[in-house]
């Protein structure tokens, strides 16, 4: 049986994840349009978008904490994880994006099952990607929780911008990608990288393919 706590932390991760994308997928129907003036905006996310993909998780207290520091939950945000991501995706700093690690540690579950994380985002007009490197607790991975963790990571992105619409799994690289698509062309990744012991997953909307770009742009 699934552990409801570990996908919770899938479903947390998913809805803390960019301050402008999940605003889009989570809170809203997610249109290119939409979340293009979301991501202009750089609006934080509120803690009502997570508690309505998941059960209510408290609002976070480490607004305090900085980047590299350990979090309430006991997570810690390691900022160098960032360096699994590509520095640039066509051309834009993937960059990190510490309100997202903050909203993410509000919930209990997530310190439970992820040892580390970091978050980096990139975004230009309306093409964006967020991705999110999180390394799980020793002995926490294994392939029934790599597809939990993709199922309801799936499950919160698409959960309010019409659902997952397709799957699909591929070769970028030399790694194995799991996308689904959302309605509304938002497109979800996932990865792990076994020499790293990361998983790294990332939103992605727009017609450049950040999300592409940055799979390709690995560094394992």
């Amino acid at each position: 049986m699934t552990d409801p706590g570990r996908r919770r932390t899938a479903v947390t991760v998913a809805c803390a994840m960019s301050l402008s994308m999940i605003l889009a997928a989570c809170a809203t129907p997610a249109t290119p349009a939409a979340s293009a003036t979301a991501a202009r905006a750089s609006t934080p996310l509120p803690p009502s978008v997570s508690a309505s993909a998941a059960s209510p998780a408290p609002a976070s207290t480490g607004s305090s904490a900085s980047p590299g520091s350990g979090a309430p939950s006991g997570a810690v945000e390691d900022p160098s994880l960032l360096a699994a991501l590509p520095a640039t995706v066509d051309g834009i700093d993937v960059t990190l994006e510490h309100q997202a690690f903050l909203d993410a540690v509000a919930d209990p579950a997530f310190a439970q099952h992820v040892r580390r994380a970091a978050f980096g985002v990139a975004v230009s007009g309306g093409d964006l990607v967020s991705g999110v490197v999180a390394e799980p607790e020793p002995g926490t991975y294994s392939e029934a929780f790599f597809r939990d963790w993709r199922d309801t990571f799936n499950q919160g992105a698409c959960g309010q911008a019409g659902g997952v619409v397709g799957n699909a799994e591929t070769q970028i690289g030399d790694r194995t990608v799991y996308i689904a698509t959302c309605a509304g062309d938002l497109r979800t990744y996932h990865t792990w990288l076994p020499s790293r012991g990361v998983i790294v997953s990332a939103f992605a909307l727009g017609g450049k393919r950040f999300g592409e770009a940055l799979m390709e742009g690995l560094r394992p």
